[in-house]
């Protein structure tokens, strides 16, 4: 029996929710329990996982503790989750042995050296407190989403006028010195800058210059609407310019999705002018030709085969092609594949890796669905409700408000993947996992867990990709072994398995 109860007015990070959650989870006779705040995504996504919220009187900054158990239980297992939000079990009732700053100003009394700013709040209270850091002479990473269009432009415009950038929102991913910040993975330090509108869009690229034997020395978030038109570009021209005048960095990158028209130009006259080779990685966009000291590429691996060519003194076109010819015999290898079903869905817990990921399927499908999508008009009418080749990205904010990310609970993705796994229609399922610092301490077990579970008796085709290092906490190794235990494809780049995904997929919508 699935009930739920509303505690008004008290608020609760998404990490202690996640993990109440989990406590709750461990006692017998319980099936499911889910606690969010109860923004109206997460009482959609209640609703659909079926219990009843239709005409709960509740707010945003109400808590709504959701449990699937039988009957004469909740009363009690109520009385658990409440007690194990006063008095968190994992804490062990140890005291804080050192003091921990709760505010801008006790921090700045422990740390009065500092210069940057990490921001993780909800949306709502995340502007004004940026805003306070900034006016106390700091450089902020807004990692928080949620925030308006209107207060990041006002606070990209006082940070220009004041010698300061603000990387965000939405901001999942700084490198400074090779030190990272939120989700980073272990990669080595080296002669490479990159400007990257997001966070796993430039995981991918480090991934793939470590691989290559190439390191970065910064890697400065934007946020992804910084080079749409009415954010013009603030922080991506700032952090170009940073990058260009330092001495230890060869190459500039600047990495994201096709910018507005005259945002383009402002970056791409800028890299022309830094003085230092340069590469660009805007995902979907037709090719264009090289240049001198610009080089054009539109997918990450890409990039950061460029990157590599330049850095060796190597022919970049060469390289260009050589991978090109590889993407070829992996593309032959998924149009020989056999599997059941007629369509693809894209599952994933990084945007960017969706964003590459469906520019890339698009080539081969005639129609792609998506939360996200790259066409308008395929926009699903329910993002819980995908329907033939659908592309969905959990990360994105119907699905983090008063939530913790995917990347760091991966349990609502999997929960999606078993049942996109049950339907007969789907032939093949891709999906990232994303490996490094922040991230979930086990995510291929969790994907893993889903798919053993399915009950459905000719499963489709899973293909995925591995997004980390050997020197990350989770061991690459042991994350590509335990999928491939499973029956999993995965390969080497997110490009090399949607490019795979999508050929073992054409021709089958239409049967």
């Amino acid at each position: 029996m699935k009930r739920l109860e509303v505690v008004k007015g008290e608020y609760y990070d998404s990490v202690t929710l996640m993990l109440v959650a989990k406590e709750l989870k461990k006692i017998e006779g319980v099936a499911e329990a889910t606690l969010n705040m109860a923004t109206e995504a997460n009482l959609h996504i209640m609703k659909t996982a079926g219990f009843e919220v239709d005409g709960v009187n509740a707010s945003p900054d109400d808590l709504i503790i959701g449990i699937d158990c039988p009957g004469e239980l909740f009363d009690g297992l109520m009385e658990t989750a409440r007690s194990y939000l006063s008095s968190p079990p994992w804490k062990g009732g140890e005291e804080p042995s050192e003091y921990t700053p709760r505010t801008l100003e006790g921090a700045l009394s422990v740390l009065p050296e500092a210069d940057i700013a990490l921001i993780s709040l909800p949306g709502r209270y995340a502007a004004a407190e940026a805003m306070k850091a900034l006016e106390r002479g700091l450089n902020v990473m807004l990692y928080s989403d949620n925030v308006s269009l209107e207060e990041e432009i006002e606070l990209k415009r006082y940070a220009s006028r004041n010698g300061l950038i603000v990387m965000g929102p939405d901001c999942g991913t700084v490198v400074i010195n090779g030190e990272g910040l939120g989700f980073s993975n272990a990669c080595p330090v080296g002669p490479v800058g990159i400007v990257s509108a997001s966070g796993t869009g430039l995981q991918e690229v480090m991934v793939q210059l470590a691989r290559r034997g190439a390191g970065v020395k910064h890697g400065l978030g934007t946020g992804g609407r910084d080079v749409k038109s009415a954010v013009g570009g603030i922080s991506s021209l700032i952090a170009i310019e940073a990058l260009a005048n330092d001495p230890e960095i060869s190459v500039v990158v600047v990495i994201g999705k096709p910018p507005s028209t005259e945002v383009r130009e402002k970056l791409v006259q800028t890299l022309r002018s830094c003085g230092k080779q340069s590469v660009t990685c805007f995902m979907g966009e037709s090719p264009r030709k090289d240049e001198p000291q610009l080089k054009y590429t539109t997918g990450l691996e890409e990039c950061a085969t460029v990157v590599v060519a330049l850095l060796d003194g190597k022919d970049a076109g060469k390289a260009r092609e050589d991978l090109m010819n590889e993407y070829l015999k992996i593309e032959a290898l998924g149009r020989k594949s056999e599997t059941s079903g007629r369509f693809l869905r894209g599952l994933f817990t990084g945007g960017t890796l969706c964003y590459e990921a469906e520019s890339i399927a698009r080539r081969y499908l005639e129609s792609i669905y998506g939360n996200n999508p790259l066409k308008i008009g395929m926009k699903l009418p329910d993002s819980l409700k995908p329907i033939q080749n659908s592309f969905i990205d959990y990360g994105e904010d119907e699905f983090t408000q008063g939530k913790l990310h995917p990347m760091i609970d991966p349990s609502f993705r999997t929960g999606q993947l078993k049942m996109q796994s049950e339907d007969p229609s789907v032939a093949v399922v891709l999906f990232d996992v994303v490996l490094g610092y922040g991230s979930a301490p086990d995510p291929s077990s969790e994907v893993v867990g889903a798919i053993k579970g399915l009950e459905r008796k000719r499963g489709p085709l899973y293909v995925a990709y591995v997004c980390g290092t050997s020197g990350d906490p989770q061991c690459l190794e042991r994350q590509i072994a335990i999928l491939k235990e499973a029956g999993v494809r995965v390969f080497e780049s997110n490009a090399r398995a949607s490019i795979f995904a999508a050929a073992a997929t054409v021709g089958r919508e239409r049967r």
